[in-house]
């Protein structure tokens, strides 16, 4: 059937899904796209709100340090951003901002913003930048506020007068919180939202913010934030003494400064933790975590040096006070030697993904092979048939593996995807009777390869032939 006779209801919703960035927010410029498909789907997209919700307000003014000559002028851009926001009609709106003008323009701006969009309707507030110069926001009252904000990012800078509005009028929709501003600059422009805690040292969240990120950890009762994300380096001990019931997820830079071991190795709970990403190289700080229902696991550095990084792993991995065991994904953004990957795979059991990156062609193969292939050169199992050296490979190497997942970051030469397949399929043959069932090799900005047992012939172990 064509989709030339579809109704437009369901057309409609088709094209809405087409067009959702990762965010699940419409793209806009993939509205903009179908615009020129044929005259019904423009009408479609025209008249159909959902398609121009998402609103990108990026305008420089000769005040900006990294003024450029602009490609329209200022009218233009004006009537531009005027036909959008019309096509949005009383839709809430997600909006990303990055401003820096002076007074000529930012009257006509914030005149069309408010006449089109007031604040009532900003469901989410992205900003990079929001600056102007000697321009006096109108007086808005509480109700014509940002009764409706769920979701603010602070990226680099904001006009203290226009946080002060927003943390004057926010409510307890607002449940995301991210702020890449200095620890005073909060303070002062979000008393309302953050109000002081135990200390001027601490704030607190309120109980509606489950989602947050900030560059210091300086929280007064944290129990109900459930997503946290600490983006500059941190030590271990400023998680003690707080209470992490709620916390599911967990993003955060450890500082390489010095060890940050709290006093007596004292355990941090995390009770209900599921997923944690580790930047920097002081891997064995958390030896101190506890994490009894962790998934998922990202090891990543900081650093260049990636040889320092690889042996800071294996020394925390080889800690007896080590005890997280992810059960999901195990994922590292830096190439592992062979006796670090095996050290890792032997630490994990219970992974059912591996994903490694290398930097390297032959390093990467010499890695999985030495693991994964040569069992008999790494381990001293003494075995006498192939099912029960089969069954000590399982219980040695691979644990609940059933996905090795390989992204190689080096330059694709000719030929590659065929040697690879054919060393994938040497893993899955030295890997029989395992959990091991599917291994993918992806190079960055090519078709991934992906193999299985289904592509080996089962009665022999061997290859499938044509």
């Amino acid at each position: 059937m064509s989709i030339s006779v579809l109704p437009l209801e369901i057309l409609r919703l088709i094209l809405l899904e087409t067009v959702k960035a990762e965010n699940g927010r419409p793209s806009t410029t993939a509205s903009r796209y179908l615009l020129g498909v044929c005259f019904q789907w423009r009408n479609l997209v025209e008249t159909t709100s959902g398609f121009w919700t998402s609103i990108s307000i990026e305008f420089k003014g000769n005040r900006d340090p990294t003024y450029a000559p602009p490609t329209r002028n200022p009218n233009q851009y004006l009537a531009s951003l005027d036909v959008q926001l019309q096509r949005a009609k009383s839709q809430l709106i997600d909006i990303y901002a990055s401003i820096y003008v002076d007074e000529d323009l930012a009257g006509p701006l914030f005149s069309l913003i408010l006449r089109r969009a007031p604040f009532h309707r900003w469901r989410t507030l992205d900003i990079y930048n929001f600056y102007w110069d000697n321009y006096a926001l109108p007086t808005t009252r509480k109700d014509d506020g940002f009764v409706n904000l769920e979701y603010m990012k602070i990226r680099n800078y904001c006009k203290p007068e226009f946080l002060s509005l927003i943390d004057r009028t926010a409510t307890s929709k607002l449940t995301v919180f991210n702020w890449n501003l200095s620890f005073q600059k909060l303070r002062q422009t979000c008393p309302n939202i953050f109000p002081n805690g135990r200390s001027d040292a601490h704030l607190s969240p309120p109980p509606n913010v489950v989602n947050l990120t900030l560059p210091f950890p300086l929280l007064n009762n944290p129990s109900h934030i459930v997503h946290l994300k600490l983006t500059r380096p941190q030590y271990i001990k400023e998680f003690i003494n707080y209470d992490w019931t709620n916390l599911v997820s967990l993003d955060f830079t450890v500082t390489g400064s010095q060890p940050s071991f709290p006093t007596n190795r004292q355990i941090i709970s995390f009770p209900r933790l599921e997923t944690l990403a580790i930047r920097g190289i002081n891997y064995i700080a958390l030896s101190c975590f506890s994490a009894p229902w962790l998934r998922d696991l990202q090891f990543s550095k900081n650093y260049k040096r990636t040889g320092h990084a690889v042996t800071r792993l294996e020394e925390a991995l080889l800690c007896p006070s080590f005890t997280l065991s992810p059960s999901g994904v195990t994922e590292v953004l830096f190439p592992l030697d062979n006796r670090t990957l095996t050290t890792l795979v032997h630490a994990f059991p219970k992974t059912k993904t591996l994903k490694l990156l290398f930097h390297n062609d032959d390093n990467g193969w010499e890695a999985i092979r030495t693991v994964f292939c040569d069992w008999k050169n790494t381990t001293k199992i003494t075995v006498k048939t192939e099912i029960e050296a089969a069954s000590s490979r399982s219980m040695v190497f691979t644990g609940q593996l059933t996905c090795l997942d390989l992204h190689l970051n080096c330059d694709y030469k000719e030929g590659m995807r065929e040697i690879w397949r054919a060393r994938m399929m040497k893993v899955l043959e030295n890997t029989q009777c395992t959990s091991l069932n599917k291994i993918r090799c992806t190079w960055s900005g090519r078709q991934p390869i992906e193999i299985d047992r289904s592509d080996l012939d089962t009665d022999n172990g061997v290859p499938k032939t044509a």
